[in-house]
């Protein structure tokens, strides 16, 4: 017969060892989720906390039995991932998703674990962990006893749940290895990794010894990256702790991997700053990767000494990209050897680019400012599967207002490979982007200058885009709109091609051109091609047969018998009608407002120096978590359109 007091002993032993020790669950047995994960609208009413501004901390069995005793359900099994391809998450406006200043509102759930780390004050054995209704501003926590290092706070983020790791504002960490994520609960209920404090700059993390500084690993979904910096300092040439030419290692900032027969997303990336990577965020594997919003972060700088270097790569992913600037990705300086491959001190290259994706699905490019890249913009590839066969392996593309400036082509969504059997792209929309000075920077040291490049389209447009001045006289490989391949269903309309200056007629190069691969339904309407001073063909078609062409406007610059090329014939304005049957056109010089006005004019408009760099410097100076529109992409492409007529497709 067992006693009383044998009783209070066995109680006292399992109080002690189920209650005495700050370990996370353990992770190898995942607890079924009661719930659907999939996606719903975002609520965004927070719930009170405690209005203590001192918190004595909360061990990791006190925030396990609050979970269960509120009724919580825990978290999810891994395959329960169903978010649909092309739904984004967002926290929209409409559902008061957004502050005023259009950052998303994410708010620690009843059972998150608060855990943060400073690398100036904290100490890892003494760091406590904390519930959100004990501290009552979890950005300016007040007295805190933070870790020290982010590999401590991991160990104490479980998987599965809203947990948030908080770095301090204004400390450095040095990892020595990768950091793997956690993943949350669900869309709502994500977990965080970002920061707290005071300080006006982000917390720093760097990385010299792994391929990647974050981790984001199979199936890990609910996940959110804000208000961080990832600078690689040994990459930086003007560190102290740069590591040497010919000795500089590749590393990612964010690492996102999905291997095939697994579906995992819903990953915000929003309001960091990635310098001077190899690739600021990738995302690899054969899985899919649905319902990854990168907002409002600054990539720039990424360069390779020994294989390809961008500032974004993403196969098989569904994408939001908004509000984002990417800036001088994929070198370091310029090219010296003429084909552009050379590699050695981060040399730019062909395959370098500021995006490259690949496979993509219902994807979305709006409201990004992309500058300066190795060599293209928007690098988009469709590869097909069976050797031989074109099928189409990348539909639903939106690249909507972006602003492109230099560079050597803007976008491109043509590539790699193709077998000219058929089409590879289904339903791309390019509409209402401003591109200036294409072919400007020469990081490859070419001499091409392409606006807009399009391969094997079944269905698209091309609508309302400023194709505007090229400034380097070296240049003299431009086209603006090049539509080639097997395409059918593609509308061309309402785009003005501007400023475009060649000193030379070529047969190669024209505003708009169609190569003599099979096309039907192609539409080219209401553009205007204003090449004064320029000896350039408005259009240069090598097959006529299957192109409706209505109510341009053209005028050019070269000898009135050669303004078109068609079959490889000159003609002039007027045969040009009589071959194919134009109706509702005009010959004219138009002038403009202000056609002088450029990115960098718009820049001496804020109080800056009329120069990328200037830009770059000043929107990197402002905090974390605050925004200026000033540096929107709306407000310099409403300038820019403006000096034109803000004539737009939508």
């Amino acid at each position: 017969m067992v006693s009383l007091s044998n009783i209070k002993c066995i109680l006292l032993i399992l109080l002690v060892t189920v209650g005495g020790c700050k370990t996370s669950p353990v992770e190898d047995t995942p607890v079924t989720n009661s719930e659907s994960s999939s996606a719903s609208s975002v609520t965004t009413t927070s719930t009170k906390v405690s209005s203590n501004s001192v918190s004595p901390g909360v061990s990791d069995q006190e925030l396990v039995v609050s979970t269960a005793d509120a009724g919580i359900s825990p978290s999810p099994m891994l395959s329960d991932y169903t978010v649909a391809s092309g739904e984004f998450n967002i926290f929209p406006r409409e559902t008061s998703g957004w502050d005023t200043n259009g950052w998303s509102i994410l708010t620690p759930q009843e059972d998150s674990r608060l855990i943060y780390v400073s690398s100036s004050v904290g100490d890892d054995a003494n760091g406590e962990i904390y519930a959100p209704r004990d501290i009552a501003d979890v950005q300016n926590p007040g007295l805190i006893k933070p870790f020290k290092t982010i590999a401590s706070a991991i160990e104490h983020a479980r998987e599965g749940y809203p947990d948030w790791i908080l770095l301090q504002k204004g400390d450095e960490w040095e990892v020595p290895a990768r950091i793997e994520l956690r993943m949350g609960r669900s869309i709502q209920e994500r977990s965080v990794i970002t920061s707290y404090g005071t300080s006006t700059k982000r917390p720093t993390i760097s990385n010299s010894e792994g391929k990647e500084m974050l981790r984001v690993w199979s199936e890990h979904s609910y996940i959110a990256v804000i208000g961080l910096s990832f600078y690689a300092d040994q990459r930086d040439p003007d560190s102290e702790n740069f590591s040497g030419w010919g000795n500089v290692k590749e590393l990612n900032g964010i690492l996102i991997y999905g291997p095939e027969g697994t579906r995992m997303g819903s990953i915000l990336i929003e309001d960091n700053e990635f310098n001077f990577l190899s690739k600021a965020l990738s995302v690899i594997g054969k899985g899919d990767h649905v319902d990854i919003v990168i907002r409002r972060n600054l990539v720039r700088n990424s360069y390779h000494e020994f294989g390809h270097s961008q500032g974004m790569s993403a196969h098989r992913t569904s994408a939001l990209l908004e509000e984002n600037i990417f800036d001088h990705n994929g070198w370091y300086t310029q090219q010296i050897e003429p084909e552009g491959r050379e590699k050695s001190q981060g040399q730019g290259t062909i395959y370098n680019h500021n995006t490259y994706f690949s496979e993509s699905i219902d994807t979305i490019f709006r409201e990004n400012i992309f500058l300066r890249p190795s060599s293209i913009h928007n690098k988009w590839t469709a590869n097909p599967l069976e050797h031989g066969v074109d099928t189409i392996m990348s539909r639903n593309l939106i690249m909507d207002n972006n602003l492109y400036v230099g560079g050597e082509i803007g976008i491109s969504a043509g590539g790699n490979d193709d077998f000219d059997t058929g089409a590879r792209w289904k339903n791309v929309q390019i509409t209402d982007n401003v591109m200036i000075a294409i072919g400007r920077d020469r990081p490859t040291n070419r001499t091409l200058g392409w606006y807009i490049d399009t391969v094997d389209w079944d269905g698209g447009s091309v609508c309302g885009n400023y194709l505007l001045n090229n400034d380097n006289e070296l240049v003299q490989n431009l086209n603006a709109i090049k539509i080639n391949g097997h395409s059918n269903d593609v509308t061309v309309t309402k785009n003005l091609i501007y400023g475009l200056k060649m000193s030379e007629l070529s047969t190669k190069n024209g505003a708009i051109t169609l190569d003599n691969d099979p096309k039907s339904n192609i539409t080219i309407t209401e553009n205007n091609i204003q090449l004064a001073g320029s000896n350039m063909f408005p259009v240069i078609v090598d097959d006529i047969y299957e192109e409706l062409f209505q109510s341009n406007t053209y005028f050019t610059g070269s000898e009135a018998d050669a303004w078109f090329r068609v079959e490889g014939v000159n003609y002039s304005y007027d045969d040009w009608l009589v071959l194919v049957g134009e109706s509702g056109s005009s010959s004219e010089r138009q002038t403009f407002s202000a056609p002088e006005r450029t990115f960098e004019s718009y820049l001496t408009t804020i109080g800056l120096d009329p120069n990328v760099d200037a830009f770059i410097a000043a929107f990197s100076a402002i905090p974390p978590g605050t925004w200026d529109d000033r540096f929107s992409v709306v407000q310099i492409n409403s300038y820019i359109r403006g000096g034109y007529g803000n004539i737009t497709c939508n």
